[in-house]
């Protein structure tokens, strides 16, 4: 059965139906680009980031930092000034300015702008479009974490981004980029198609949070659409709001996504089944791929 990955609202890899033994984090609204068309951002328009109406929701749906120690000794490694795309609410940049990092986070949501803003004041913050947005200077380590990258739905959109993100590394600078990995097995449709999931029960100091998802895979297309439900229960059980957010990802594999690097301009350097340096295999529930702009 199906479990559910990182930015993946409204669909139905059914959460705590992990095969092998898995403990991924169940897949949800992931911030980084979905959000205006470049075309829009030139007239000035702007069009509600299809994640705002979920900001306040999504510390409480994304708890974990299992991910966090392997950005920060990459950061030690590299070095700063530091740059993540798609920050959300600062769950990966935050830390790592507590840190002393100099950090520059690019989100497109302004509510989840707001929000990373009320934890840590010394990350510089940017509102744009990952695509296009530029920053006016370069780094040393680039990153885009927890399936930010996902949110590309189109193949020349992710192109688009990873030619930006070179242009923004100094010579020799390294890019990070970690999605969760999928076998065809967990990407089929039970018998009978899709069904209601129920991912997980947050437990909160006034109550609890449940979300369930419906979520369809079309392999021609590589797009995967879903449907979460959220529930948010106070102390006595009373039910106080109720949700329904659609998204759409397109689902990246590792060649592909190795490829698409090599003809942005990046020399892949490491390819990782997850966050303690395992190598990449049919199990892993995470691929991490770190590459560098040319020196």
């Amino acid at each position: 059965m199906r479990r559910p990955p990182g930015p993946k609202s409204g669909f139905s890899l059914c959460a705590g139906l992990y095969p092998r033994g898995r403990t991924r984090e169940p897949l949800g609204p992931r911030p980084g680009y979905h959000g205006p068309d470049l075309q829009d951002e030139r007239e000035g328009r702007r069009t509600l980031p299809e994640y705002d109406p979920l900001a306040d929701l999504y510390n409480l749906e994304y708890p974990h930092e299992y991910d966090v120690p392997f950005w920060i000794s990459l950061a030690h490694r590299e070095g700063g000034p530091v740059v993540e795309w798609g920050a959300g609410t600062g769950r990966v940049c935050v830390p790592l300015a507590r840190r002393g990092f100099e950090v520059t986070a690019v989100e497109l949501s302004e509510r989840m702008i707001e929000r990373g803003r009320s934890k840590d004041g010394s990350v510089e913050w940017v509102w744009g479009d990952m695509r296009g947005v530029r920053l006016g200077r370069r780094y040393r380590l680039a990153i885009c974490a927890f399936n930010s990258f996902l949110c590309l739905t189109g193949l020349q959109d992710a192109l688009t981004f990873l030619r930006n993100a070179r242009e923004h590394l100094l010579p020799g600078g390294l890019l990070g980029i970690e999605v969760s990995a999928f076998s065809p097995e967990e990407l089929a449709d039970p018998p009978g198609g899709p069904v209601l999931c129920h991912d997980f029960t947050r437990k909160l100091e006034d109550g609890h949070l449940d979300r369930f998802s419906v979520s369809r895979y079309d392999p021609a297309l590589q797009l995967l659409s879903m449907r979460l439900f959220y529930e948010l229960y106070g102390p006595s059980g009373e039910l106080r709001d109720r949700r329904v957010h659609e998204l759409t990802i397109r689902v990246t594999f590792r060649d592909e996504l190795e490829l698409m690097l090599r003809l942005a301009g990046f020399d892949v350097e490491s390819v990782y089944g997850g966050f303690d340096g395992e190598p990449f295999t049919a199990a892993s529930d995470h691929l991490v791929v770190l590459a560098r702009s040319p020196r």
